[in-house]
C-alpha cells in the first residue's frame, strides 16, 4: 500500500490549516516533489497489485475510467459506457483527439490492443484482472464493445484500475524497456527512474499532447522514497519533498503548521481500513471464542485518538460508503476486557492463550499501533509477540502461512463490493481457511443486472456474518492525510484515490 495499497475514495478533503502560500497563480516552471514509496517496476504486468503501481505512474498513465472523490465511477479515457440488457457485454465510447506520447493516437485499436495484452500477462495480477473479458471487438475508432465471461459490476473496477484501466501506447506494449521507459496518453514522459527509489517525469511538449486541461501544470514531478515516517518528515521539514502522505499524528508538524510554514490536509471518507487479520487455520484463532475475546480486548477509540486522530475507529470489518455498511453493527464489539477475559475462560483458557505472532507491515503508525494492541490482548491474557515486516513483503509472507496473525490494511482499490468481499472474506491470499460458504453468499451479487437494493442486502449478510464470526479485529477507518508545502495547491481536487493512494493529477504549485 501499500504503502499499498491503499487501493479507497475520498469523500471530502479539508485543509486543516491554511498557511502563506505563494502568489496563487499557477507556477508552470515548478518542480511537484512528492514522498511516496516508489515500485521496482513501471510495467503493470509486474505489479503485485493496483494501488502499488499507481503510487508511481499517475503522471505518465491515464485510466479507461476513474473513481470521484463520491465513490462514483467517472469518465477518463472513455467518456462512456453501456452493458447490454442481459449484462454480458460492456460498450465503451471513447475520448477522441487524445495521442500517446509516441504520436500513435488512443482509439478503439490501443484499447483491443491493451486488454489482449493484459489477458496475455501469464501469471500476472494484471491478467487475473482482466480474467473475466473473454474477447474485444472494434465497433468504430471511438466505440469498443467488451464481451465478458459473465454479466459482471467487476469489469467497471478492472477499467478504473492500473491493472486493466491503464492505457499504453500498442507501440511500446511489446518493449523490453517498459517496466523503466513507460508510454501513456498522460501529461507527462518520463525523465529517470531508479527502481525502488525514484521516478522523475517532465510535462510533454508535443502539440496537444495534454487532452485534459486540469493536468500538467508543474513543469516535472518527482516520486522519491523515503525509509521511513522520521526520514519522510524530514524530507518536508528540510525542503527535500513539497508533499508527504501522513498516517500518524500530525504533532512533529504543530509549530510549522501552526505559523503557517506547512498545511496538513485531512482526507475524509476514504473506504481504506486498517485491522488485525487473524489465520482461522491455526490456534488459538481457529476458535472464533478467541477472536471475539480479541475483539473485546482492543481499545480502538483510545488508539484512534493517539495514534490516527484523522480517521475512525471501526468495529465491523467493512468500510462506510459501500454498501451494506450498518452503523448499528459499531456496537457489536465495545471495548470489554472482563468480557474478553470471561470469553476465554468460556473457550477454556482461563490461565490466558499463546496468541503466537502478529506481523505488523511497517508503515506509518502501525508499529506504534502494534504495541498498544498487544498491551490490550496482554491486559486479558492473550500474549503474542510483534514482528515488523516490509508491507510489500508481508502480502507474501501472509499468503505462505508464516504468522497466526497480521496487522495490515484491509482494503483494495475498487468501489465495487463484490470485489471487497472476495478481497476480505474469500481470496485465499488474504483469507486462510474454508470461505466457501462466504463464497456460496457472495455468488452472483456481481452480477449487473441486479439491483442496487438487492446488491446492498446480500453484501449486508455477508457483513453480519463476518462481524459475527470474528473474522477481522478491524482497527480504524481512514489514511489521515498529506502534509505540504503552503505552495502546493489541488489536494481538495484528487482524481483518485484507491486504497489511500491518491492520483495527483490535478495537483500544483503556486509562485
Amino acid at each position: 500500500m501499500s504503502a499499498i495499497l491503499v487501493v479507497a475514495l475520498v469523500a471530502g478533503c479539508g485543509s486543516a490549516s491554511v498557511g502563506p502560500g505563494g502568489s496563487g497563480e499557477v507556477d508552470r516552471t515548478a518542480s511537484l516533489r512528492i514522498a511516496y514509496p516508489v515500485t521496482q517496476s513501471l510495467d503493470p504486468a509486474q505489479a503485485a497489485e493496483p494501488a502499488q503501481l499507481l503510487i508511481a505512474t499517475w503522471p505518465v498513465y491515464d485510466r479507461l475510467i476513474q473513481v470521484t472523490s463520491d465513490a462514483k465511477y467517472a469518465p477518463m479515457l472513455a467518456t462512456g459506457w453501456e452493458f447490454s440488457p442481459d449484462g454480458k457485454a460492456l460498450t465503451l465510447t471513447l475520448r477522441q483527439g487524445v495521442t500517446f506520447s509516441d504520436g500513435t493516437p488512443f482509439d478503439a485499436a490501443a484499447v483491443k490492443a491493451n486488454l489482449e495484452h493484459s489477458k496475455a500477462a501469464a501469471g500476472s495480477a494484471l491478467q487475473a484482472n482482466v480474467a473475466g473479458i473473454t474477447t474485444v471487438e472494434v465497433i468504430s475508432p471511438d466505440t469498443v464493445k467488451l464481451d465478458l465471461a459473465q454479466p459482471s459490476t467487476t469489469v467497471l473496477s478492472t477499467l478504473s484500475s492500473t491493472l486493466g484501466g491503464l492505457m499504453i501506447s500498442p507501440k511500446a506494449l511489446e518493449s523490453p524497456d517498459l517496466a523503466s521507459r513507460p508510454v501513456g496518453t498522460g501529461a507527462y514522459v518520463i525523465d529517470s527512474f531508479q527502481p525502488g527509489q525514484q521516478v522523475t517525469y517532465k510535462r510533454r511538449t508535443d502539440n496537444g499532447g495534454i487532452w485534459d486541461d486540469k493536468t500538467g501544470k508543474p513543469a516535472t514531478v518527482s516520486i522519491d522514497t523515503f525509509g521511513n515516517a522520521d526520514a519522510m518528515s524530514n524530507a518536508l521539514l528540510g525542503n527535500q519533498a513539497d508533499l508527504i502522505v501522513w498516517s500518524s499524528d500530525v504533532g512533529r508538524f504543530r509549530s510549522a503548521i501552526a505559523s503557517g510554514t506547512l498545511e496538513h490536509t485531512v482526507m475524509g471518507g476514504v473506504l481504506n481500513m486498517v485491522g488485525i487479520n487473524l489465520n482461522k487455520t491455526r490456534e488459538p484463532y481457529d476458535d472464533p471464542r478467541v477472536r471475539e475475546a480479541v475483539n473485546y480486548a482492543i481499545d480502538r477509540e483510545s488508539l484512534v485518538e493517539a495514534f490516527m486522530p484523522d480517521t475512525v475507529a471501526r468495529v465491523q470489518p467493512w468500510p462506510e460508503g459501500l454498501p451494506g455498511f450498518d452503523q448499528a453493527r459499531e456496537d457489536s464489539y465495545t471495548f470489554d476486557p472482563a468480557k474478553a477475559e470471561q470469553i476465554l475462560a468460556d473457550a477454556g483458557y482461563a490461565d490466558g492463550v499463546d496468541g503466537g505472532e502478529i506481523a505488523v507491515a511497517n508503515v506509518g503508525s502501525f508499529p506504534d499501533v502494534s504495541q498498544a494492541v498487544q498491551a490490550n490482548l496482554a491486559a486479558v491474557g492473550i500474549r503474542v509477540e510483534l514482528r515488523n515486516v516490509d508491507v510489500y513483503t508481508l502480502v507474501t509472507q501472509w499468503a505462505q502461512g508464516h504468522s497466526e496473525a497480521e496487522m495490515m490494511y484491509m482494503s483494495m482499490p475498487s468501489i465495487d463490493p463484490y470485489s471487497w468481499t472476495q478481497r476480505l472474506f474469500v481470496n485465499p491470499v488474504w483469507t486462510p481457511g474454508n470461505t466457501t460458504e462466504v463464497a456460496n453468499m457472495a455468488a452472483g451479487l456481481d452480477n449487473s443486472t441486479l439491483s442496487e437494493e438487492a446488491r446492498a442486502a446480500g453484501i449486508g449478510k455477508i457483513v453480519d456474518y463476518a462481524t459475527r464470526n470474528a473474522l477481522y479485529a478491524p482497527l480504524w477507518q481512514g489514511v489521515g492525510g498529506f502534509v505540504s508545502n503552503p505552495k502546493v495547491e489541488g489536494l481538495d481536487d484528487l482524481a483518485s484515490v484507491n486504497g489511500g493512494v491518491a492520483d495527483f493529477r490535478n495537483v500544483y504549485m503556486t509562485e
